[in-house]
C-alpha cells in the first residue's frame, strides 16, 4: 500500500455510492485508491456481495478486494427520513454513483432530477446493464447475461474445439469494463464541471461496452468472410500443464521455428507466408505441441520468449497472486480488514507525480455511519442516536 507521500489525485472529492455487486464497486474503489472519500451507502442487512464466499471473521473476501478504502454507512431506504439523509448526502456530494435497475432511484426520490435541483454541481452516474432508456432498459442484467446478449460469448464459441455449446464462463468482463466506463465519464464530467460550474447525468450501458471487445466479429457478422482463418491461441500442451504462444508476426514466427528446432518450418509452404500459415494454424500449433511433449510449461515458454516469441506458462489464480514481478511492482498487495492480512490487487495504473493505490482494506458493515453523519451533516451524537431509534439508520 501506500505510504502517503504524495498526494493523490482525486483528494477532497466526495463520492456518495449507492452500488451493489462488482461494476459500481470497482468503479468507485478505483476512485478510492485515488483519494476520494467514497461513502459506501447500504441497506441495514448489508449489499448482497457481503454474504458471498470466501468468508472469513464475517467478511466476504470477492467484497473486500471490490471496497477497499471506502466508508460504510448503513440508510434505511425505505424509511422516509433514511432517505432523506440520502438526499442530503448527496447534496454535500461531488459524485453519486448508482446501479439500481432504472426507475428505482426515482421512486426513493433520488433521481437525478431531485438531487440536482438541490446541488446543481452533482455529477450522477448511472450503471446498468442496457442502459436508462430504450426498450430493454428495465431487463434484469448481471455479467452473465450481458456476456449472452452481447455477442460476446458466442463470438468465443465459434472459437472453440470439440463442443455443442457455447463454454461456461464466470468471466466478470462486462462489469470491469463498465466500471472503468463509468470512472472515464466521471472524470471527463469532472473537468468539464471545472470550465461550466455544472454537473451532469451519466448513463452507462454494460451491453455496448461489452461489444467493444468483438469489434472483428461485429464488422465479419455484416461482410462475412467466406473462409475464416484467424489465429486461435489453443492452450498447448507440454509435460506437466499447458502454456500459449503468440506468433503474431513474422519475426515472432521465426523466433518460435528456432527456439523449437525447426528452422525448416521457415520455407515448409505451409507456413512461409502469412497467409499459409493463418491456413494451417492449427497444424503450426500441433507441430510445437509435439516439441513441448517431454518439456515442462514453464521451460517450454521460457525458451520461445527467450528466442524472440511471446509465450507464457497458464497460471491459477494463486499463482498469480505470487507472481514476483506483481508484487515487486505493487501491482498485488496486502491489506488488513475484518477478515485479517490478506491480499487483493492494486491499481491498475501509475502516476509519476501523484499516489494511486489500495490505501486501507473494506469497511466493516456500517463502521462510518456515526461519523459520516456527524462529518458530512454536522449532526449531533443525540440527533443519530434518534435516528438510529426510529429506524433511518437499520
Amino acid at each position: 500500500m501506500s505510504d502517503g507521500s504524495r498526494p493523490r489525485p482525486m483528494e477532497g472529492l466526495t463520492v456518495v455510492d449507492f452500488t451493489a455487486f462488482v461494476a459500481g464497486p470497482y468503479a468507485t474503489r478505483l476512485m478510492a485508491d485515488m483519494g476520494a472519500n467514497v461513502i459506501k451507502v447500504e441497506p441495514p442487512e448489508g449489499e448482497t456481495l457481503r454474504g458471498t464466499p470466501p468468508q472469513v471473521n464475517g467478511m466476504s473476501g470477492f467484497f473486500s478486494q471490490l471496497n477497499c478504502g471506502k466508508k460504510s454507512v448503513t440508510l434505511n431506504l425505505k424509511s422516509a427520513k433514511g432517505r432523506e439523509l440520502a438526499a442530503d448526502l448527496a447534496a454535500k456530494a461531488d459524485v453519486l454513483i448508482e446501479n439500481f435497475r432504472p426507475g428505482v432511484m426515482q421512486r426513493l426520490n433520488l433521481d437525478y432530477e431531485s438531487l440536482s435541483a438541490r446541488n446543481p454541481r452533482l455529477i450522477y452516474c448511472s450503471i446498468s446493464g442496457y442502459g436508462q432508456t430504450g426498450p430493454d432498459a428495465q431487463r434484469p442484467a448481471f455479467a452473465p447475461i450481458i456476456n449472452a446478449a452481447s455477442g460476446y460469448t458466442m463470438a468465443e464459441f465459434r472459437y472453440q474445439r470439440a463442443t455443442d455449446k457455447p463454454e461456461s464462463s464466470r468471466t466478470l468482463a462486462a462489469d470491469v469494463l463498465g466500471a472503468n466506463h463509468a470512472l472515464i465519464a466521471i472524470t471527463t464530467a469532472l473537468y468539464r464541471r471545472e470550465i461550466t460550474g455544472e454537473g451532469d447525468r451519466i448513463d452507462v450501458e454494460l451491453l455496448a461496452g461489452l461489444m467493444n471487445m468483438i469489434p472483428f466479429e461485429l464488422q465479419e457478422a455484416q461482410f462475412p468472410i467466406e473462409k475464416l482463418n484467424i489465429p486461435v491461441f489453443d492452450p498447448i500442451k507440454a509435460q506437466d500443464g499447458y502454456f500459449v504462444v503468440a506468433p503474431v508476426t513474422v519475426k515472432n514466427f521465426a523466433a518460435l521455428a528456432e527456439a523449437c528446432g525447426h528452422p525448416e518450418w521457415l520455407t515448409d509452404p505451409r507456413f512461409s507466408t502469412t497467409g499459409e500459415r493463418m491456413a494451417h494454424w492449427m497444424e503450426l500449433f500441433g507441430e510445437v505441441e509435439k516439441w513441448a511433449a517431454d518439456k515442462s510449461a514453464q521451460d517450454a515458454a521460457r525458451t520461445i520468449e527467450a528466442a524472440g516469441c511471446p509465450a507464457r506458462r497458464y497460471l491459477t489464480p494463486k499463482q498469480a497472486l505470487e507472481n514476483p514481478h506483481m508484487l515487486e511492482r505493487g501491482s498485488i498487495v496486502e491489506v488488513n480488514d475484518q477478515m485479517g492480512r490478506h491480499k487483493v490487487v492494486n491499481t491498475p495504473f501509475r502516476f509519476a507525480r501523484a499516489e494511486a493505490g489500495v490505501s486501507a482494506g473494506a469497511p466493516s458493515l456500517g463502521a462510518q455511519t456515526d461519523g459520516v453523519l456527524a462529518e458530512v451533516l454536522d449532526l449531533d451524537r443525540a440527533e443519530i442516536e434518534r435516528l438510529r431509534g426510529d429506524g433511518a439508520l437499520g
